[in-house]
């Protein structure tokens, strides 16, 4: 029987959020005894004083990225005495025993394994209400879909997302923080392939769920979904591809798999978001041209 009760603290990161979203995600955290702290990415303009009334508010002067913002987190967490850090998007809806829920599956899970890294809950979409298969890669590259549906007790996988995930602050004193040259695309991907070849675990929890949207909206072509990125995330979406390709830990074929994939999507939106089709263009070629010469800003 489980007795021990986890007490994390919650690491948010927002970029202008729509502030009634994530004030009640503040409150919904709090009402189950978990306190949070809040980086925002330089939404400047913005004021959020009620916000600060009732989490600790770290201003950013820019964007940095939200690898940089979750490690100014984690640390701020860790002057806190944070044993575990819970992390979640500006718009990430929770219910009231989401924390519980999460925390009784690691519990579980540690009981035969202790090196657990990470664990994340069961995603369905809040549009279309489908759930979000898991992805796991094996040590050549090799993708599996597993549907979660499928699963009553928490299952290891080898990548999950960050939003509604926790880690033991122990966990990332071993396999260090967020790579904060990505900026925001893969870096839960490369964290994920980091822990595992270190010997750590990855797992979902059945327990807790969250709904979650990907992208503006979804674009159907045949049997693809793409979520509709901004020119400006589709940017370090390609660029970053080349920075995986680099990484001895990163199964070079899952990387080969999202080169092809990227030019895919890429062309579909250059077709399909015509009001946008210079921008897309561009961003393109120049994070093909960063990714190759390795530029990082």
């Amino acid at each position: 029987m489980l007795t021990e009760k986890l007490k994390p603290l919650a690491v948010i990161v927002s970029y202008y959020p729509i502030i009634n979203d994530l004030m009640s995600l503040v409150i919904s955290l709090k009402n189950q005894g978990v306190d949070s702290i809040v980086v925002d990415n330089g939404s400047a303009g913005q004021e959020f004083p009620e916000l600060a009334e009732i989490c600790l508010l770290i201003r950013l002067e820019i964007n940095l990225g939200i690898a940089a913002a979750q490690n100014i987190g984690i640390k701020k967490a860790e002057k806190k005495g944070a044993e575990y850090i819970i992390f979640f998007d500006q718009d990430s809806k929770i219910d009231q025993d989401y924390v519980g829920s999460l925390s009784k599956d690691f519990l579980s899970v540690r009981q035969y394994d202790p090196k657990i890294a990470i664990i994340g809950p069961v995603f369905t979409d809040s549009r279309y209400g489908f759930y979000y298969n898991v992805i796991n890669i094996n040590r050549f590259g090799i993708r599996k879909k597993i549907n979660p549906e499928n699963y009553n007790a928490p299952f290891a996988t080898s990548l999950i997302i960050s939003s509604g995930s926790m880690i033991p602050v122990d966990a990332i004193h071993e396999i260090g923080y967020m790579n904060e040259s990505l900026f925001i695309d893969y870096v839960d991907t490369e964290w994920c392939l980091r822990a595992a070849s270190q010997g750590y675990t990855i797992y979902v929890g059945t327990s807790a769920r969250m709904t979650h949207s990907i992208g503006d909206k979804i674009v159907k072509f045949l049997t693809l979904k793409i979520p509709v990125h901004s020119p400006f995330r589709r940017y370090y979406r390609v660029r970053n591809a080349f920075f995986l390709l680099r990484m001895k830990h990163v199964p070079k074929l899952m990387v080969v798999r999202e080169f092809i994939f990227n030019l895919i999507h890429q062309t579909i939106l250059i077709l399909t978001q015509r009001n946008k089709k210079k921008e897309y263009i561009l961003s393109f070629l120049r994070a093909i041209k960063d990714g190759v010469l390795n530029r990082r800003y």
